[in-house]
């Protein structure tokens, strides 16, 4: 029985001794510490305090436990996919044990209801510019198809070679299929016949070599073009033309013999010729004396 008493007694002062250092351990360990406590309307939310991510909101709260000893905090964000980003500062810093509450209510994004544009082109093969970027060309089946546009105005334009560009600007529904027929018209063609005195000049329109005169060219795009005749020992004649869709238009010029340059080659020549006889006829002299 003493020796039961004694176990106890001795058992009761190392209890004594050992609840104070574990109370000291808990205060030490936090008594620079306390807390912000985020309040949120979105779990998942990411919180993020001067650019570091911190956590997410979890059942609407997020603690985040700072030193109050520490480089103070000055601001926080909220942020999730489909909603608003919110930010905010931080004004105060907690002291030891301290929770500062702070509330944030974030605002979801508006829902986007997409829409798709059917384009029904003739002819096919056009090139689709939507929106200032080239998207592809029209298939055989006539029909291009444009997903997830987001209502509102758009850009379009058509091009092929041989037809009018087409530009568009379409204001689309939200949440439906656009249908959208388009026909590019052809360029309006005309024709040129070119004839020249003397005839066999070279003729270059819009600076490509397209035969010598007389000559006709057919199928130009109507409206304004240059037509260049060149022949050798003549000035270049250069006239502006005005094609008329579904007309002929007549260019004919006299070419006017080109001025010999001083030191040119033919200029050179003939001194060298004329040199020459000379000095043929010189000799001849000579051998006719007696």
């Amino acid at each position: 029985m003493h020796r039961s008493y004694l176990q106890y007694v001795v058992l009761c002062a190392m209890l004594t001794l050992f609840i104070p250092v574990s109370v000291q351990a808990d205060t030490v360990a936090g008594e620079n510490t306390g807390t912000y406590r985020f309040h949120g309307n979105v779990d998942g939310a990411e919180v993020s305090i001067d650019g570091q991510m911190m956590g997410v909101i979890v059942k609407g709260i997020l603690d985040v436990p700072v030193s109050v000893t520490g480089t103070p905090y000055h601001a926080y964000t909220f942020q999730k996919e489909g909603y608003y980003n919110y930010a905010g500062v931080i004004n105060s810093v907690p002291a030891k044990g301290q929770i500062i509450h702070i509330y944030v209510s974030m605002s979801a994004l508006p829902l986007v209801e997409y829409s798709r544009v059917h384009l029904l082109v003739s002819p096919t093969d056009a090139d689709v510019t939507w929106d200032g970027t080239l998207l592809g060309k029209v298939p055989p089946t006539g029909i291009f198809i444009i997903y997830n546009v987001v209502p509102g105005k758009h850009t379009l334009m058509l091009a092929k070679e041989g037809y009018v560009t087409l530009n568009e600007v379409l204001t689309v529904p939200k949440n439906q299929v656009m249908r959208v027929p388009l026909t590019l018209q052809p360029v309006p063609l005309g024709s040129i016949t070119v004839t020249s005195v003397p005839t066999g000049a070279s003729v270059f329109l819009d600076g490509q070599f397209r035969g010598v005169t007389p000559l006709t060219l057919n199928d130009l795009p109507a409206g304004s073009h240059s037509v260049t005749m060149r022949g050798e020992g003549f000035q270049d004649v250069i006239s502006a033309v005005e094609v008329t869709a579904g007309s002929t238009t007549m260019v004919s010029e006299t070419l006017i013999p080109g001025t010999p340059v001083p030191g040119s080659t033919r200029a050179g020549m003939s001194s060298l010729m004329m040199v020459g006889g000379l000095a043929i006829a010189g000799l001849l002299l000579v051998f006719r004396k007696p």
